[in-house]
């Protein structure tokens, strides 16, 4: 543990560290904890996913916490020694020291000292020393864990405030006064609005940080996130760390073409990566960062194959069943909408691949589940939109799929970095339409790469057998969602006849209502699965 002493961090974390067998700091890790520990200098950092960052900015944290509560037992300690003395004096001139405890309506209160001076009185409520913020749910759930793990020796409590569960449940949690509130923006502003007791801290924190920066402070999707920096920065508090770390943070692109029509009549400006730092340092009040910049031109660690395979439209459900079977292992699939992980979700369970999927209309508990099943299944098949793209950490993902052309280069380097983490190994394959063409050469282009990404080797002779099987499950999809809408159909219809009292017979029923009709429906789909089965039999 040499490697981690020398970066002045206390015993109870280095215990942790071992513990969890981290015998040595990541460079990201090495570069941030000095300057942030030894100077509390905010920190600006740029690394390659998976290289480390949450503890880059937990473990300062946690070191400030515990060298602030070291301050206090030593004055608590001198205190008791100064009022040992003065009793000697005698006790005419003083009494013996009168100790209340107040709470107020949360449980939470101080001990006072009745007869010190006030500046000898010791608040024991609960500080919130530390805000971290984070772009999705999993992600914050996946922060906090990180942080405990590190935190076991501590005896600092942690709490994740997210969208999707209990309000009421997250209002409990906060009660408890955890040192360390790690939330989304929406959830965490929600309660903030609700005036939450241990959340009028906010603009009182001692750190505060943004990870994946750049999607929390560029997109629209997060305007709760503008309203809290706000508040927060209404009173400078200059005791306050500040901690931003992205991916893609350094990286910048050429607006689109319907922002420069939008713009036409102003000198349209490339943003810069010098313009897009000092922005993000205005925006949360930063003084002074300490900027580590580790990643490369292309931002995508070069553990990871990138490969690209061309296709047309009503290819692509093959093409993705073919390497699914041909490359057995754990493989992360992503879309650009709900919509698309619902169709291939039903398609690829007709294909008997078992896929789980993940998007933000999910309920959280199933959201998460599916999650756990994933990491428990060396050839687990999650299927997701942009929501598991940053920050998951889910080691052995040895495939990424991106089913649909990312939309920025940002999201291609997020979603490749799901694989070849914890110094492993992964592929990224990108699955290119002649529609998104452009969409896909914007991406290389702002990648700085100068030529295509190598080609995915296709079997021809093979892949025809995956195309009919996938079309046969296209078809008895559509059917299966058919004969679903018609059950309700009939079930709403007859369901209004009976409370009117109106007795129907088969044939007076609309057209494909009734139960001929749905059995006439149901033996086309079992024959078509017949069909499907013999085909799947044949691909090994």
């Amino acid at each position: 543990m040499e490697n981690w002493e020398s970066l002045n961090i206390r015993t109870e974390i280095l215990n942790a560290l071992k513990l969890k067998n981290f015998t040595n700091p990541t460079e990201i890790q090495a570069q941030s904890i000095p300057p942030a520990i030894n100077s509390q200098r905010d920190i600006l950092g740029a690394a390659e996913t998976g290289s480390g960052k949450t503890l880059a900015f937990a473990i300062p944290i946690l070191n400030g916490i515990l060298e602030a509560r070291s301050n206090v037992e030593q004055i608590s300690e001198v205190s008791d020694i100064d009022s040992d003395s003065d009793s000697d004096l005698g006790s005419e001139n003083f009494s013996e020291p009168e100790v209340l405890e107040e709470l107020d309506e949360n449980g939470l209160g101080c001990v006072a000292v009745v007869n010190l001076p006030s500046d000898k009185v010791v608040n024991t409520s609960k500080k919130l020393w530390a805000v971290i913020l984070a772009p999705t749910r999993e992600l914050a759930m996946q922060i906090k864990k990180h942080i405990e793990d590190v935190a076991i020796y501590t005896g600092i409590k942690v709490a994740a405030i997210v969208g999707g569960l209990s309000i009421e449940k997250q209002e409990r949690l906060l009660k408890r006064g955890p040192e360390i509130v790690v939330a989304t923006p929406g959830r965490l502003w929600e309660l903030a609005q609700k005036n939450e007791s241990h959340l009028m801290q906010l603009n009182k924190v001692n750190y505060f940080v943004i990870d994946e920066a750049d999607r929390m402070v560029g997109a629209k999707h997060f305007p709760e996130l503008h309203l809290m920096l706000e508040k927060i920065n209404v009173k400078r508090n200059n005791k306050r760390q500040n901690f931003v770390f992205s991916a893609t943070l350094t990286m910048v692109h050429t607006p689109p073409h319907r922002t420069k029509i939008k713009k036409k009549k102003n000198v349209m400006k490339n943003l810069t990566m010098e313009d897009k730092l000092k922005n993000l340092i205005q925006l949360i009040g930063m003084k002074n960062p300490h900027v580590v910049n580790l990643t490369t031109a292309n931002c995508v660690t070069s553990s990871v194959q990138e490969m690209q395979v061309y296709c047309s439209v009503i290819e692509k459900d093959g093409y993705l069943f073919y390497f699914l079977k041909r490359h057995p292992g754990r493989t992360l699939v992503f879309c650009n909408s709900i919509t698309c992980v619902k169709r291939l979700a039903k398609v690829l369970s007709f294909l008997k691949l078992n896929p789980l999927p993940i998007h933000s209309n999910m309920i959280q508990k199933q959201r998460l589940k599916n999650l756990d099943k994933f990491r428990a299944n060396d050839h687990g098949l999650l299927l997701a939109t942009d929501v598991a793209s940053r920050g998951l950490d889910i080691v052995g993902v040895n495939h990424v799929i991106h089913y649909d052309v990312p939309r920025t280069a940002e999201i291609y380097v997020h979603r490749s970095g799901r694989t070849a983490r914890a110094f492993n190994t992964g592929m990224s394959l990108l699955i290119c339409t002649p529609d998104k063409k452009s969409l896909y050469l914007n991406v290389l282009k702002t990648l700085n790469k100068e030529r295509e990404l190598p080609k995915f080797e296709v079997v021809l002779r093979e892949i025809r057998i995956f195309l009919a099987g996938v079309k046969l499950a296209q078809e008895v999809t559509a059917l299966d969602e058919k004969a679903k809408k018609e059950t309700a159909a009939t079930n709403w219809f007859n369901k209004a006849a009976n409370e009117m009292d109106i007795l129907l017979d088969e044939d007076e029923l609309p057209r494909g209502m009734g139960t001929s009709d749905l059995k006439k429906h149901n033996k086309l789909i079992n024959a078509k699965r017949k069909q499907l089965d013999i085909i799947l039999s044949t691909i090994k």
